[in-house]
């Protein structure tokens, strides 16, 4: 794994990638007539294997072979895909010669597109020779992304997929953008809404830790995204969560990682990120659940060097007065992402963690960790420290 410098010095030189946004009540349709715009004649739809049992885009497939253009639809994602998943999935895309890829789903889903896009164009090298940062030579063919579950994923620079045993590996590449993403809150309103807390959840923890991070002050605007993004999730995941809004807040909510996403493709994450998704691939966990005990059990831990970003975030999501210390908005940041996560009925504690398991979860994380800009180092004793605490927190 590469360090924090290597990633600095390749995102000072990647270029802006102009990626279309689709963003309305009905935007899904509207990529179909894109697609026939655009003369597309062969479509590989990639999905998870529950996404299809709810027939969420019969009609978009419908529309596109009334039109003349063949859809394979390949729904075979479940949770983090694994790099076998990969290679299956490129050989049936380029068994069917696909002109274009459109990824549905969440998270995983779309990691799995991404990959499978720029290996067809990069065929001489190996899954394990294009992980890391800017390992990917050529860009791949046109992918079309269609957020489901507010992952960030539709507008990152990443992908996070499990190798053959069982360890990470992460991709980072300005090629992994996808060209055009669709926010559509019809889709949420038929989704299981855990799932989209859930993911919203774990795109909050990491635009929390890209605005706290020692590199975002290479990268103002990056970092000024991510300072839009963080006050959504506070003024509407719960509302989306509760049915309790109408669309206009459901494309609000799903516009919050997107930013982050975009907020991210520079910054990267941080130390929580790598323990999350440590402890999620370990034990089967999804990722956002973990977030809402880890991140605040890390903030506590980098307290006194992240307390001035943590004030700045509470001022400007409103949970604490203007009269406060820095110490005390910094406190009221963390207590108010506790309290969000009740809210749409996160865990309260990590209780499946096993003690003997965290040494070697911790290593793990830390050799991953140093990819990023951490604002306080993590030692293999800091690191075990923060797992108790998450097991028992209540």
């Amino acid at each position: 794994m590469t360090s924090s410098k290597s990633l600095l010095r390749y995102t000072k030189k990647m270029n802006d990638h102009r990626q279309e946004l689709l963003a309305e009540e009905g935007a899904f349709s509207d990529l179909a007539q894109l697609l026939i715009d655009r003369d597309v004649k062969r479509v590989f739809l990639v999905s998870g294997k529950q996404t299809q049992k709810l027939k969420l885009y019969d009609s978009f497939v419908e529309k596109l072979q009334n039109s003349g253009i063949r859809c394979f639809v390949w729904a075979k994602v479940d949770k983090l895909a694994e790099n076998s998943v990969i290679e299956t999935c490129a050989t049936e895309c380029s068994t069917y010669n696909c002109e274009a890829i459109v990824a549905f789903g969440g998270g995983a889903v779309i990691d799995v597109a991404k990959m499978v896009s720029v290996w067809l164009k990069n065929p001489e090298y190996s899954l394990y020779q294009m992980r890391g940062i800017n390992r990917i030579p050529k860009s791949g063919i046109p992918l079309y992304v269609v957020s489901t579950t507010c992952s960030g994923a539709e507008s990152s620079a990443c992908s996070i997929l499990h190798d053959a045993d069982k360890q990470l590996s992460l991709y980072y590449s300005q090629y992994l953008v996808p060209d055009v993403t669709v926010l559509d809150p019809d889709l949420v309103l038929r989704l299981p809404m855990e799932n989209m807390a859930s993911a919203a959840i774990l795109a909050l923890s990491h635009a929390v830790e890209a605005f706290i991070s020692p590199m975002a002050k290479e990268f103002p605007a990056d970092k000024a995204n991510i300072q839009i993004a963080i006050p959504i999730y506070f003024s509407y995941l719960e509302k989306s969560y509760k049915h309790g809004a109408g669309n206009d807040v459901y494309l609000q909510m799903m516009m919050a990682p997107y930013y982050t996403g975009v907020g991210t493709r520079r910054i990267g994450f941080g130390p929580a990120h790598s323990l999350i998704m440590y402890v999620a691939a370990k034990y089967g966990e999804v990722p956002g659940r973990v977030a809402s005990i880890l991140l605040p059990a890390v903030l506590e831990y980098e307290f006194d060097e992240v307390k001035e970003d943590l004030a700045q975030l509470a001022l400007a999501s409103h949970l604490c007065s203007a009269r406060a210390t820095m110490e005390e908005a910094a406190k009221a940041f963390i207590s108010g992402f506790k309290s969000l996560c009740r809210r749409v009925d996160m865990p309260s504690s990590l209780p499946f963690l096993k003690l003997e398991d965290m040494g070697d979860i911790v290593r793990m994380a830390m050799y991953d960790a140093k990819l990023w800009g951490c604002p306080k180092k993590v030692n293999l004793k800091a690191g075990v420290s923060i797992l108790k605490k998450a097991r028992y927190s209540e």
